[in-house]
C-alpha cells in the first residue's frame, strides 16, 4: 500500500505540475498578447493626438500670441484707420495750411506703427475671395457686379510681422448670394 500512495501522489503531483504548467503557457501567451494590445493602444493613443494637433491646426486660425503692448498697438492701428477715414471725409472742407498738418500727423502715427511691425489692411473695393481670412458681417446683392467684391471695411485686418493677429470685418457685394459658399443664408 506505502507504493499505491507514493505512485499516486506522483501522479497527483505530476498531473498538478501539468496543470499548473498550461496555466502558466497560457499566461504566458495571454501576457504577450496584453503587451501587445498594449503596444497597439499607445501607438492609437499617440496617432489620436497627431489627429488632434492637426485639427487644431487646420481649424484655429493662424494668429499668435502677442504682447500687451502689441495689442494695444494693434488697437490704437485700428483707432488710427478709423480717424483716417473720418478725416478723409471732411478735408475738403478744411483750408490748406490746416490739411496738410493732418495729414502730416496721420502719416507720422501710421509710421510708427511700421516701425513696431504692425501693417494695416483695409480690402475696400478688392475682389473677394473666399480664402481670405475676414469675418463677413454681411452679404449684399448687385446684378450688375460681374465678381464678388468687398463693398466695405468696417474694421481693418492688421498683420504684426506678416501674420495675421486681428481679423478684418467686411461687408462683402456679390452678384448672386448663391455664388458665396461659406455665408448662411
Amino acid at each position: 500500500m506505502p507504493n499505491e500512495v507514493t505512485g499516486m501522489r506522483t501522479k497527483t503531483t505530476m498531473g498538478l505540475k501539468r496543470k499548473l504548467y498550461n496555466i502558466y503557457v497560457s499566461c504566458t501567451i495571454n501576457m504577450t498578447d496584453l503587451e501587445k494590445i498594449n503596444e497597439t493602444l499607445t501607438e492609437i493613443s499617440s496617432q489620436i493626438s497627431e489627429i488632434r494637433t492637426t485639427i487644431q491646426l487646420i481649424v484655429t486660425p493662424k494668429f499668435f500670441n502677442v504682447s500687451i503692448q502689441t495689442n494695444d498697438l494693434v488697437e490704437h492701428a485700428i483707432e488710427l484707420w478709423r480717424l483716417e477715414n473720418r478725416l478723409s471725409k471732411v478735408l475738403g472742407n478744411i483750408p490748406e495750411n490746416q490739411r496738410e498738418i493732418f495729414t502730416n500727423s496721420i502719416k507720422k502715427l501710421f509710421r510708427y506703427l511700421e516701425k513696431n511691425d504692425i501693417e494695416i489692411v483695409d480690402y475696400t473695393n478688392k475682389k473677394f475671395n473666399e480664402g481670405i481670412n475676414l469675418d463677413i458681417l454681411a452679404v449684399e446683392q448687385d446684378e450688375k457686379i460681374s465678381e464678388p467684391i468687398i463693398k466695405e471695411t468696417k474694421e481693418p485686418t492688421i498683420l504684426f510681422k506678416g501674420q495675421v493677429i486681428k481679423k478684418g470685418k467686411v461687408i462683402i457685394l456679390v452678384k448672386d448670394r448663391n455664388d458665396i459658399i461659406g455665408i448662411q443664408k
